[in-house]
């Protein structure tokens, strides 16, 4: 069966089919030329990632410890070359992980349980066309930063020295553009899952209002069961839309993780050379400072949703603490009771594999920890200098 929130993202999902990701319910993969053509497509797209990064890296190292030179032609330190040494294993390790990593996700049934929930919730809650609406917004204002960073990407790889290799860097710079692209529909994919369960959350929010009015024509005998009846079905679609950001963390958890780890790499090495630079009066490197503004823009868009989220779930708990039965009878009253304790324990958030969780907090921890490192390695340099 076709969700509407398909329809409305129909241009991502059929992007990832194409780069052979499974999406939708598990309905969809009843036909078995359909899944093995997935299989394959999706194979054939990690191998010629973890191909391709791995032979770059191995080329870029090996020109650097020949040459020494920059992008640039210039003459790199020790300590330049190092950073650049780093951030290109770390770029090219966090493109392998996460294309590798989600492409198998996908293969899981934990991945098909995610849009199942999804489309009983869609049932249970009937969402209007204004959902609709917010979700096509979404994904268009996402869509719009993918095709920026696309864009870039493809301007600096072909004059980058990354995807130097002879005759065979057309096809390299095709396969690493197809590459980025991938990961950057994963991370727009977070994104708008994250975006619609926040929707979800509010729908609820509002529902809740709606459990206590009455009901015309009704016997003032039965308003009791009514009323409970009401509870106990927003309780059970709240349940549902916990489990929904549950198995969001453990199909996107691990995702999480490597592009937390990979833009707190990034801060530490972009952030060092441009100190560094400043030290020295040289000229500030706009290749690291480029690369840390999109990670910082990376950074803020990834906690920006899941913080939305977790600010929508906790207004939830409020919210039914200010709700009065419309009947005194005490067996309402220990329903309620017993719901807002539930919904209270429940806090649902994104988190990286319960390492951290990724809202608002997360981002003073980096910038505190980067520059730490930061302040570190510099000290340890001016030492290496003097006693040089």
């Amino acid at each position: 069966m076709l969700l509407s929130i398909e329809t409305s993202l129909w241009p991502l999902m059929v992007g990832l089919r194409i780069f052979g990701f499974h999406m939708g319910p598990s309905q969809k993969s009843g036909s078995s030329r359909y899944s093995v053509g997935l299989l394959l497509t999706g194979s054939l797209t990690v191998l010629s990632t973890v191909a391709l990064h791995c032979t770059s890296f191995v080329y870029g190292v090996l020109r650097l410890k020949a040459n020494g030179l920059g992008p640039n032609g210039t003459n790199l330190t020790t300590a330049n070359l190092l950073n650049i040494g780093i951030e290109h294993l770390n770029y090219t390790w966090v493109l392998i992980a996460i294309h590798t990593t989600f492409f198998f996700v996908s293969l899981t049934s934990s991945w098909t349980e995610l849009w199942d929930s999804l489309l009983v919730l869609e049932k249970n809650l009937k969402f209007n066309s204004t959902f609709y609406a917010k979700c096509r917004k979404s994904f268009l204002i996402g869509f719009a930063f993918l095709l920026m960073d696309c864009l870039s990407h493809l301007l600096v790889s072909m004059r980058s020295i990354y995807w130097d290799m002879g005759v065979m860097s057309p096809l390299a710079i095709v396969l690493a553009n197809i590459s980025r692209t991938t990961i950057i529909s994963v991370f727009l994919l977070f994104c708008v899952m994250a975006r619609v369960i926040t929707l979800v959350f509010q729908g609820l929010n509002e529902q809740i209002a709606r459990i206590d009015e009455a009901e015309q024509f009704s016997p003032f005998y039965l308003t009791g069961r009514i009323w409970n009846g009401r509870l106990e079905k927003w309780r059970r679609n709240h349940a549902l839309a916990c489990e929904l950001v549950e198995m969001v963390n453990k199909c996107f958890g691990v995702v999480m993780l490597v592009t937390v780890v990979n833009v707190f790499v990034s801060f530490i090495t972009t952030t060092f050379e441009i100190v560094r630079s400043m030290q020295e009066d040289a000229t500030i490197p706009v290749l690291f400072v480029f690369i840390f503004v999109k990670k910082s823009i990376l950074l803020s868009i990834i906690i920006y949703e899941p913080y939305r989220l977790q600010a929508e779930a906790g207004r939830t708990a409020v919210s039914l603490r200010k709700l009065q039965p419309s009947t005194a009878d005490l067996l309402s009253q220990i329903k309620l009771n017993t719901v807002v304790i539930e919904v209270t324990h429940a806090s649902p958030k994104i988190t990286a594999m319960e390492f951290f969780d990724v809202n608002r907090r997360l981002l003073p921890t980096l910038i505190g920890s980067t520059l730490t490192y930061v302040a570190i390695l510099c000290q340890a340099s001016s030492t290496h200098s003097t006693f040089k």
